[in-house]
């Protein structure tokens, strides 16, 4: 009587491989189909929570350059700028709540970027790689569009002449 082999994740016989090669194979397959993008978040999220107020650096994140660049200029020259109390009310609420929102799509647009970047690696179909990239570059526009309404933003709280002011220390005019 011939004693069958036990069958390997695939359902196929084992051919005297040893059950490590095996397991390598599978853990390999499933992190380039499946556990890939899970494992990509994880460690994306924990870098996000600790750098969650920091300015974004095109260099390292590979995002776009911002087109403006204004709260920051506004919050360290509020006094040079003139602000009354209601507008520097306004810059905190604004400081409070915006950053994050920015920094949490630019999250979004690193991981999406590196989980491109894989599936080019891994030879991924071209839809999926296509899907990806116009995940990115709507995440991009999204991201140059709230810099714009954070211009918009300012221009409704400072007059204009303070608006120009800030513009001039942003190096925007």
């Amino acid at each position: 009587m011939v004693k069958a082999r036990p069958a390997d994740h695939f359902g196929r016989a084992a051919r005297g491989v040893s059950r490590g090669v095996h397991s390598h194979c599978f853990l390999g397959l499933a992190m380039r189909t499946k556990l890939l993008p899970i494992v990509l978040a994880a460690c994306l999220t924990a870098g996000a929570a600790a750098a969650q107020m920091a300015p974004s650096n095109p260099a390292e994140t590979g995002l776009a350059t911002p087109i403006v660049a204004l709260t920051g200029v506004l919050s360290k020259n509020a006094d040079a700028l003139g602000l009354d109390e209601p507008q520097r009310a306004a810059v905190k609420d604004w400081v409070a709540t915006m950053p994050a929102k920015r920094k949490a799509v630019e999250d979004e647009t690193v991981a999406l970027r590196t989980e491109l970047r894989a599936a080019i690696a891994a030879g991924a179909p071209r839809e999926e790689r296509q899907a990806l990239a116009e995940r990115i570059g709507a995440n991009e526009t999204r991201l140059m569009m709230m810099r714009s309404d954070c211009a918009d933003n300012w221009r409704t709280v400072l007059s204009a002449d303070q608006f120009a002011k800030l513009l001039a220390l942003a190096g925007v005019q």
